[in-house]
């Protein structure tokens, strides 16, 4: 089965003043970070949604519809060559390879795709005609509410998966200033343990 890597990076990251991609966490960037984070597993190919020099990137068709959009110009150039997607969100900059790793495991006993339910992200959503005719769907529509992540699952009916709550913190997202100081006192905790 080839599943492509996909780091979700196209957002307009209005929460947080900047960039989310490019802060930086031990000298690299969050994006450097996701990418590096995909290319530890068993994916075919890692690509990022957005428009970043040096990365294979996949634009969105149409912008600023956040994460439909950007899942939407993936299907609709990944669909023939690809089986599935694997798909991490470039805010989640404490998710580790153990957590991605199960989620792959999971996937083998659950081939409809699998999610962290109470996360979203990291998700495995196979390449099916029903998830590519959903999303070109909702994109043509010009109700906001058709595009959540939350009526996708639902629509193709994606198997949640509950992760264990001492790695919760695992994935902690980083859409503000405030969200984004948490993060990094995490990681330093984190290292200190070691």
């Amino acid at each position: 089965m080839k599943i492509a890597g996909i780091v979700l990076a196209g957002g307009l990251s209005s929460r947080m003043g900047q960039d989310k991609a490019q802060l930086m966490m031990a000298e690299k960037t969050l994006l450097q970070r996701a990418v590096t984070l995909l290319g530890t597993l068993d994916l075919s190919h890692v690509f990022v949604s957005g428009a970043y020099v040096g990365f294979d990137c996949i634009e969105d068709h149409q912008v600023a519809l956040g994460p439909i959009g950007g899942l939407h110009a993936c299907v609709e150039q990944l669909f023939i060559e690809y089986d599935a997607l694997f798909i991490v969100p470039v805010d989640m900059p404490l998710l580790g390879n153990e957590q991605c790793k199960w989620l792959l495991e999971q996937f083998k006993n659950h081939p409809q795709g699998v999610f962290y339910e109470h996360a979203t992200f990291p998700m495995i959503l196979p390449l099916t005609v029903l998830l590519k005719n959903y999303l070109a769907e909702v994109l043509s529509s010009s109700n906001n509410k058709q595009r959540s992540l939350y009526r996708l699952l639902k629509t193709v009916k994606l198997q949640p998966i509950n992760y264990q709550i001492e790695t919760c913190f695992r994935f902690q997202n980083s859409n503000t200033p405030e969200q984004w100081a948490d993060c990094l006192q995490t990681y330093q905790a984190l290292k200190e343990k070691q």
